[in-house]
Parts: C-alpha cells; structure tokens; sequence
C-alpha cells in the first residue's frame, strides 16, 4: 500500500516533502491507514480531530483513541469540540452539512494558522465510486462521473487508488486498530444504501465493479478534459464566462450561439450547473420552443429566461422592487446605478435637437400634472397612451411589441403623477397626453440616469 500511496502521490503532484500538511483524524481505518502512511512515508504532518459531540460517549471514545494513536506515533494532534445540533437548528441545515460546514471551516482556519499547504482526507476507491454512483441517481453531467478528484484546493486525497480492502490489511499489518462509527452501519442514509445494499449487489453481477467503475471514471475524466477545452475556447471566442456573471450580474447568449456548439445541452450544463440549475431544469431550458419565450427557471440565487433570439441569465438580486416617492424636483438616488433628475426650466430654451438627443432624457408639460410625482415598477393592467397616438395600450403590449424578455419588462419603469396618470414609461416613451408644446406655460425635464455595462 505504501508504493501504491507513493505512486498515486507523485502521478499528480500532491505533496511535498519541504511542506507540512494537516491530516483528517477521524479514527476510522481510512484516517488512521491515511495518519500512518504518510508518517511514514516522510511527510511532515500534524494531526485534527473534530468532535461533533452527536453520538454521545462514542464521540469522546473516538477522540481519545486519536490521542493514544498520536502519542504513540509522535505526531502533533490538534482538537475541537462542536456542538453541531445547535449550529444546524440556527443554519437550518441537515446535522450532515452542518458537520461538513463546520469541518472544512475549521480545517481551512486551522491550515492558515500553521502555514499549512493543504488538508489530507482519507476518501478511497470505494469512496469514489459511491460518489459516482450517487450523482448517476440525481443527474449529473461527464464531471459527476468521474468521481472524487485527487485534489480540490487546498483539500488533498492521497488514497483514492487504494481500496478498502488495502486499508484493513495496511491496519492489521501495523499492528494497529480503528474505531467504527455506528452511524456507517445504518442503511437510511443515501451514501450507506448505496454501501451497504446497492454495492453488494453490483458485486453479485461483477465482483470488480468497483475496479471497473473506477477505470471508467478515469476514462471519462480524460474525455472530459479533452471536451472541456473544446468548450471554455468556444466561450472565450463569444466572451462567456461566469466571472463576467459574477462581476455584472447578468448574461445574454445569442440562442444561435448554443445550438451551433456540438451538445447543446453539454453547453447547457457546464454553463448552468455551477449556477445551482439541476439536470431537469437544463434540460427544459434547452427545448428552446417557440412556446417558451418568456418562461422562468431559478435556482437558489439566479434566474434564467429566454426571448426569441437570446438566453438570458441573472442574478436573483439584480431586480428591485421601485416604489418611490418624488415630493418636488430635484436629484433623487433610485439606488448604486440609477437615479432621477426633474427640474422646472424655461419653454424658450429648449431646441427641437434637444427632444431627440437623449431617449432618457424627457420634457413634459407641467400644468397638466400634480405632485408629488411616483417611480414604480410597472404593474398588471397598466395603460397609457403613446407619445403620438390618440388611444391608450396596455404597458405589458406595448413592450412586448417592443421586443422587450421578461426581465427587462419587469424592471421597467413607470413615472406617474400622484392621481396615477401615467407620465414616462421610462427610456421608452411619454404620455401623449402630458407631452410638452410650443404653447407649455411650464416644462419639465425629466433625466433618468444609470451605470450601464456589457452583458455578453
């Protein structure tokens, strides 16, 4: 085992023996085979063991057997206790995420403070195989397939080659023991089902199912290289990229775009699936039916939509309700981008090159409205009638004439006096019926004001 360590060590360049490493001390075989190999193998290491205090003495006797092993090894042990239960009820998580949460947090702390260049956990082949076949029973893309990886920042797993099989004679051999946590040997967590009834079966089938999956993973990680770099230069040729989500807050992808690509729906995927969109939803999404403009999909922090010729993606926080008051003229602050200017000026000062220049910037007759004026959003059922025409229209027609997706129409602004009557449908069009004249004993100029950026 320890030549299969060393192997799988050096193949992807995970350890240095100049640097020291933290080591996940559970007192499982996995951690204690993980502790002792790397001891001896010659890498500089300090032990952790968390105490997320759920199994009662069985917590406590699994702590101290992580200090005899240390002791007895000579191996520096850092300890915490958690009260795990707590943190879950004020989180409003499940005990698993919280203990996950509350580990990496610790371990990620607890590196920096020693100067630490990565955290060694004792996931194996076994490990790696329930992972696969987990994501296989939720929907997964090519990268759910390929299993846990070597390395995931500052997270280090030495042993994915060795099996579980390999631990347990590893342990023996040493002359060592481990303890067994009881909450493994129960069948009503998904990961135990899949250890303790899927597995045996496969094995009925195939007793080297999980060697075989294994070698399929690798297969399929390389495959998956090979398609990743195919599509992150496809993106930078069209300027995709989630740091520009990320900094903007919003995406537009010509449809035209994704269909041209070999798999629209690996596009999708890769695209989507770090945005918290689930398999069903990418899959909805990439229909593109005709009967699917205007259609909504969210995931827990952002939202997508489609128009007639684009996917559009946002974040969740980008729109904000507008409900706001304008006592009298002046500069009001809408929020960090956008604001508001109205101010009274002189009917003779105004050219016929000024009505055009600026599509936010408006002149309105001021007899013909009462302060305060009203920002808002626009809302179902609103009318007004055109700047030029006679009759009134529904807003909602009237964008959706204009080409306008369903973000943009509900972000849409509306400026009305106090009784209602509607004055701007703002960056678009006036009112007709307070649109300023030669013969306008009062004007007002209206200049809506925004940060604007790229979204593609």
């Amino acid at each position: 085992m320890l030549n299969k360590v060393k192997k799988f060590i050096a193949k992807y360049q995970l350890l240095n023996k100049e640097k020291c490493y933290l080591v996940a001390l559970s007192g499982g075989a996995d951690s204690v085979s993980l502790l002792l190999v790397l001891h001896q193998l010659g890498y500089k290491i300090n032990a952790v063991h968390c105490n997320f205090k759920l199994r009662g003495e069985e917590s406590y006797r699994d702590e101290q057997f992580c200090i005899d092993l240390c002791n007895r090894h000579d191996i520096p042990l850092k300890r915490i206790h958690f009260d795990t239960t707590e943190y879950a009820s004020l989180r409003k998580i499940s005990i698993e995420m919280a203990a996950r949460e509350l580990r990496y947090t610790y371990f990620e702390q607890l590196r920096k403070s020693i100067n630490a260049e990565g955290v060694c956990v004792g996931h194996h082949q076994e490990d790696s195989v329930e992972t696969i076949l987990l994501n296989l029973t939720r929907g997964t893309g090519i990268h759910g397939l390929t299993g846990i990886a070597p390395r995931n920042g500052n997270v280090i797993r030495p042993l994915l080659s060795c099996t579980r099989k390999d631990i347990e004679t590893f342990i023996i051999g040493e002359g060592e023991h481990y303890v067994t946590d009881s909450s493994n040997l129960v069948s009503n967590v998904v990961r135990n089902k899949l250890r303790l009834l899927v597995i045996p079966l496969l094995k009925e089938i195939n007793p080297s199912v999980q060697a075989s999956i294994a070698q399929t993973a690798q297969y399929l990680s390389e495959a998956g290289t090979v398609a990743d770099d195919a599509l992150l230069r496809y993106f930078d040729k069209f300027g995709i990229s989630h740091s520009k989500l990320y900094t903007y807050g919003s995406l537009s992808i010509p449809l035209k775009v994704i269909t041209e690509f070999p798999s629209k729906k690996y596009f999708l995927f890769e695209l989507l699936s770090p945005l918290g969109f689930n398999s069903e939803q990418i899959s909805s999404i990439s229909d593109f039916k005709k009967n699917m403009v205007g259609n909504l999909w969210q995931s827990e922090k952002y939202e997508i939509t489609l128009d007639s010729f684009s996917l559009i993606v946002r974040k969740k926080e980008l729109h904000a309700d507008i409900n706001k008051l304008l006592p009298e003229t002046g500069l009001y602050i809408i929020d960090k981008n956008r604001s508001i200017q109205i101010t009274y000026i002189d009917n003779k000062t105004i050219k016929k090159t000024d009505l055009s220049k600026e599509p936010c910037t408006v002149y309105i007759d001021a007899d013909n409205i009462t302060f305060p004026l009203i920002l808002r959003n626009i809302a179902k059922g609103d009318r007004f009638v055109p700047f030029g025409m006679d009759k009134s229209k529904l807003v909602s027609d009237y964008l959706t004439n204009m080409k306008r997706n369903r973000f943009e129409k509900s972000d849409q602004l509306l400026l009305t006096d106090v009784t209602g009557k509607p004055l701007w449908l703002v960056g678009l069009r006036t009112d007709n019926r307070v649109r300023y004249t030669n013969i306008s004993a009062k004007v007002l100029r209206i200049k809506y004001l925004e940060k604007t950026h790229e979204t593609t």
